[in-house]
């Protein structure tokens, strides 16, 4: 067996998202339901002009379903009567609008172009680019995001960026070499104060390159990162995509026959190409809820020699298994679902020693500094988000039980009244996940300024923030152990330069707190940062659109018992000393055998529930967002 197909620990394999083939055992893979169809999924809609409409969809791991669950919780009034069923996919733009979020779903530009685009023959804006400013861009991407695109040599990156300002009397420029600097530079940008310079190098690289998209290569995949610090999701997933079909069509998947006196960098430069795309393709599908495009079913290529990769691949595996098995197929229970996740966080078991081989740090080592520091920090947030996903439709079970239990009709029969200790644990793991995200961003983001900079991790605050949110609404007297991080992930948040994705995931967050409760709104300290002064226009924008007595419906149990001023954060982060205490991540242990042995354990199916569909039809897709007495706003 090659070492790429390696997984397990007795060496069997696992089938891969979109694989023909599935695991032994498995039910049948997902089908849309004959009798009743809801799903969490999420489409929307943009109208650009009369003739250009671009329509979008994110699957239920998306952070943008997450977001649309809790919008139909604050607008709904939770009567009963209503029990129409939903699309397959339900329609997001309502949600979008109340949270300012379109702009990150649809991938628009935040700001007008600001840069003068000159001919495509002529580098008129490059020249006007110091080269002092050239190196720091440059430094500043060597020192961080290069760690996820080592295609080349840092060496080669600093050769061209002599060439650009010295080039040689008759030398050749390398067109793919000069893109791939220019991406290097723009990403750098972004993390310095010149960040508006991303853009205008970011244009100048799709001038150059855009004849030549036909051409194989793969220098897409830093098309892609950089989008993504952008906050243009749609555009990284294509980009991927691209950088994907031109791989395959290179036969980057397979091992190259050696080529006479071919060097053995060069077959360790096709190794980590292919699997850094690889990691990217895997990891971002599954985040926005979209197929993959890679399959380890097609893959032949041994794995590289960089520890800080092969990490990073092996996150990628227990992805693709989370992807296929857990959302790709429809569960006859909830206790299967349950068994399924805990043998999925179980291939985790051994991460922590691949960590410390690959960075010589763990999951409870303090954030460091420098390019390990960021290093660290990628290997980190990726497991406990990925943690977070896992058990994350667990938790949005629980707050729909606990908000249909509020009726009077909804109590007797068959129907358990309190939830069993493994979903409960589920739960925990999954609030747990999220609180140790918000908790090592948090510490990280004042260690290392490398860290605190990249634009990404926006993302991992604003999906952990949202899944404490969830809770919070549904739970009675939560806002003393709830408030504190999602407060602590704005005051990350905040630290971060201006513009978007962060301004967006702030405006959001904030938006959510004022519905619930206005006392629940965070009030940051003065001088943090200019750009929540803009903040505020935006989230009172959308603060009567949820009547009060239908919000008042979730706040009631939700009121805090203790003052909320005192939970505020002051200068720097003080919370942070009290988060090992706090009740919510304590739920969190890392992956164990956790509540028994599942022989004899309370399970959950819908007749047991008083929900009127067939379970067996279901899917984890269609039944994490079930809303059987509620229809769902549009307007």
């Amino acid at each position: 067996m090659r070492e790429s197909e390696a997984f397990d620990s007795d060496g069997a394999t696992r089938s891969e998202y979109g694989a023909g083939q599935q695991s032994p055992g498995l039910p049948p893979r997902r089908n849309p339901s004959g009798n009743y169809t809801i799903n969490s999924s999420v489409s929307a809609t943009h109208v650009e002009s009369p003739s250009c409409r671009v329509q979008l969809y994110y699957g239920p791991t998306s952070h943008f379903a997450l977001m649309h669950e809790i919008y139909r919780d604050l607008v709904s009034n939770q009567t009963l009567g209503l029990e129409k069923s939903h699309g397959e996919v339900e329609e997001a733009k309502a949600s979008l609008d109340m949270f300012s979020f379109r702009r990150i779903f649809f991938g628009t530009p935040d700001e007008a172009q600001e840069s003068v685009k000159g001919s495509k023959g002529m580098d008129v804006p490059i020249m006007f680019l110091s080269r002092e400013l050239a190196n720091v861009f440059l430094q500043r991407f060597l020192s961080s995001l290069y760690t996820l695109v080592s295609f080349r040599s840092k060496e080669s990156f600093e050769r061209e960026l002599d060439y650009l300002y010295s080039p040689a009397p008759g030398a050749r420029s390398d067109t793919w070499g000069h893109c791939m600097l220019l991406l290097g530079l723009a990403m750098g940008a972004l993390g310095t104060e010149h960040y508006r310079w991303g853009d205008i190098l970011y244009d100048r690289v799709k001038a150059i390159c855009g004849p030549l998209d036909e051409i194989v290569n793969v220098e897409t995949v830093q098309h892609a990162h950089y989008q993504s610090e952008q906050g243009r999701p749609n555009s990284t997933f294509l980009h991927l995509g691209a950088a994907s079909r031109k791989a395959l069509s290179a036969g980057l998947h397979k091992e190259a026959p050696r080529q006479g006196g071919e060097l053995r960098d060069s077959v360790q430069e096709r190794r980590t190409t292919f699997w850094a795309l690889y990691f990217y393709e895997t990891w971002f599908c599954f985040h926005l809820g979209r197929p993959c495009s890679l399959s380890l079913r097609d893959v032949g290529i041994e794995l590289p020699e960089n520890p800080f990769l092969r990490a990073l691949t092996y996150v990628a595996k227990v992805i693709a298994r989370l992807a296929d098995e857990m959302f790709g197929h429809h569960h006859d229970s909830l206790l299967q679902m349950w068994k399924l996740a805990r043998s999925i966080t179980d291939d985790y078991r051994t991460y922590e020693q691949q960590m410390q081989q690959a960075i010589g740090a763990g999951l409870d080592t303090c954030p460091q500094q420098g390019l390990l520091g960021v290093q660290q920090t990628i290997l980190t947030t990726i497991y406990y988000h990925t943690v977070l996903l896992t058990f994350r439709p667990f938790l949005i079970f629980r707050g729909r039980w606990q908000e249909d239990m509020k009726g009077p009709s909804q109590h007797g029969g068959n129907r358990p009244t309190e939830a069993p200790a493994w979903l409960n644990e589920a739960c925990n793991k999954a609030l747990g996940a999220a609180c140790k995200t918000i908790q090592f961003l948090s510490e990280a983001a004042v260690a290392n300024e490398l860290v605190r900079e990249l634009r990404y991790h926006g993302y991992f605050l604003g999906s952990a923030s949202f899944a404490i949110i969830y809770d919070l609404m549904h739970g009675k007297n939560l806002a003393s152990t709830h408030l504190p991080w999602i407060y602590a992930a704005l005051h990350s948040l905040a630290t971060m330069r201006a513009g978007d994705p962060i301004k967006s995931t702030i405006a959001a967050i904030q938006t959510v707190l004022k519905k619930l409760n206005p006392s629940y709104e965070w009030i940051p300290p003065k001088g943090l940062n200019p750009i929540l002064d803009e903040q505020y226009s935006t989230v009172r924008l959308y603060s009567t659109d949820i009547p009060t007595s239908q919000a008042q419906t979730i706040l009631e149990p939700s009121s805090p018992e203790v003052p909320l001023q005192s939970l505020q954060t002051g200068n720097g982060l003080p919370i942070l000393s009290d988060f090992q205490n706090n009740s919510l991540q304590a739920g969190f242990n890392p992956p164990c055998s956790g509540v028994g042995s599942g022989e004899d354990l309370l399970d959950l199916t819908l007749s047991d529930m008083g929900w009127d569909f067939d379970f067996s039809t279901m899917d984890l897709e269609t039944f994490f967002s079930i809303y059987p007495h509620v229809e769902t706003p549009t307007g």
